[in-house]
């Protein structure tokens, strides 16, 4: 899987990123799942050795036969998720091998894109062929980067406007949130601090730089558009602290919208 942060490879294990450090949550589930029959089985060792001191011959068969469905549970689930592996390897081979054999076709869907600005398509173009992950398309890291966020904030945005709850009961206040990592991590990742590149690199130059500066303008004034904010609060939004940023977004958020569509519970 890829860190929706950075795109850098990740495992299941991986509870944080080890290139930018941003919490693993797509691997949240699996790592859930793990300590649920990781604690089972613990919890069931212990379990044995107080019923073996004190029931009989049956009791303690009985209680060793749990433990070992509690670990026959849990080598399915290690199997399931190592099978999942497998299947994700090998779509990921299929997909190299596709990009292979098209790759003149690739850089010119993908330029295509990029020339006419299309920012969700582009950002999709990439996660379909794990572009990111590429070496041949390094050039293309900070633009992939930048649709990246710009599609984040984009679906926050369509979440509020729907009333869309989405997964573990998320509320308004969560997207607005989510919103305000992508855009205050804006300068550290698709602006450049993160790669530390030259002044030259072709990551920023020529199209990709244009590209660059008109999808940061396209996410300011989406935002603005969305939050009602000022011309002033719209310009400051790259250089707040996430949490003031979110807290602005939200505070705007609930002047808006009704405070049902906002996450937040009536008063009635």
């Amino acid at each position: 899987m890829k860190c929706r942060y950075c795109g850098s490879n990740l495992g299941f294990e991986d509870e944080y990123c080890p290139y930018c450090g941003k919490l693993n949550d797509q691997a949240a589930g699996h790592q859930a799942v793990m300590k649920e029959y990781r604690n089972e089985y613990e919890n069931t060792v212990a379990d044995v050795k107080v019923k073996s001191r004190k029931a009989g011959r049956t009791g303690r068969l009985i209680v060793i036969g749990l433990m070992l469905a509690a670990i026959v549970a849990m080598l399915i689930s290690i199997r399931i998720n190592s099978d999942f592996e497998r299947i994700d390897q090998k779509e990921n081979e299929r997909i190299v091998r596709e990009v292979d054999n098209n790759l003149d076709g690739v850089k010119a869907q993908l330029d295509e894109m990029e020339k006419n600005r299309d920012y969700l398509a582009l950002d999709y173009y990439n996660l379909n062929y794990r572009l990111r992950s590429d070496s041949r398309f390094d050039d293309y890291s900070r633009v992939f980067t930048a649709a990246i966020s710009y599609k984040v904030v984009h679906d926050d945005i369509l979440n509020i406007m729907s009333g869309f709850g989405g997964y573990d009961e998320k509320t308004n206040k969560d997207w607005c949130y989510d919103a305000a990592i992508y855009i205050s991590d804006w300068n550290r990742f698709a602006g450049g601090e993160f790669w530390s590149d030259a002044a030259d690199s072709p990551m920023h130059a020529g199209e990709h730089g244009a590209f660059l500066t008109d999808i940061k303008k396209d996410t300011q004034d989406m935002v603005q558009v969305y939050f009602a904010l000022t011309d002033e609060q719209a310009s400051a939004i790259w250089e707040m602290d996430r949490d003031a940023l979110g807290e602005m977004l939200y505070a705007n958020c609930v002047r808006l919208y009704s405070e049902e569509q906002a996450g937040e519970p009536s008063e009635e």
